[in-house]
């Protein structure tokens, strides 16, 4: 099954954002990784957060054939450029491999494998809150206990009941059950994600100029 939602091209991006009001700010919320989850609104606070429309999607991040490494981050910084957000939240996770990982497999090759994945999304960290700051713009980590606990009402929710969340509460339709190959895991907690910025940027604990 195709990825859903997914730009592979910044200038894509383009087509499906729409000119902001004066008195809107734009609030993104971020699911790093290869296959990026990213969720935006226009929001101003004269509107109820229940209110507020989420847009989402993923990004592109993968590298292929004889693209190096580096090229991952300047297409995330490309991305951002595109989108412009005011505020920035994103999921301030830890690579824990899952017990498939681990089957059978020598220890070499799980150090190897979480050692990259950890690089991976520490670099794309570093690139975020880099590009953030050069710009003068707020972006905050949340822990993903923070972020289950904000979407389901547990700490320890698993994926199937993240996406069940996101459809409830912001009305779309992702498949829980396919989100291995689809991506709509990274959908759903990006707009988790960006409705937990929405809501302390409503009640003040989160500026922008």
């Amino acid at each position: 099954m195709a990825k859903l939602r997914i730009e592979k091209d910044p200038e894509h991006l383009m087509a499906r954002l729409k000119g902001r009001l004066p008195d809107q700010r734009r609030v993104a919320g971020v699911d790093l990784g290869t296959n990026c989850g990213i969720a935006w609104c226009d929001y101003d606070k004269n509107t109820p957060v229940a209110e507020a429309l989420i847009m989402a999607g993923q990004w592109d991040l993968s590298v292929a054939g004889y693209e190096t490494n580096p090229l991952r981050h300047i297409r995330l910084k490309q991305f951002l450029s595109v989108l412009q957000p005011d505020l920035v939240g994103f999921e301030d996770v830890k690579y824990t491999p899952d017990k498939e990982s681990f089957g059978g497999k020598p220890i070499g090759m799980i150090v190897a494998r979480v050692a990259s994945a950890a690089e991976l999304l520490g670099g794309f960290k570093i690139t975020l809150t880099t590009w953030a700051e050069e710009r003068g713009i707020p972006a905050q980590g949340f822990a993903i206990g923070s972020i289950k606990k904000f979407a389901t009402g547990k700490g320890n929710a698993g994926k199937e009941a993240m996406i069940k969340a996101a459809n409830d509460r912001y009305g779309c339709d992702l498949d829980h059950l396919n989100y291995k190959t689809t991506g709509a895991d990274n959908i759903a907690d990006a707009m988790h994600v960006c409705a937990m910025v929405l809501e302390r940027y409503a009640k003040g604990l989160f500026d922008a100029t």
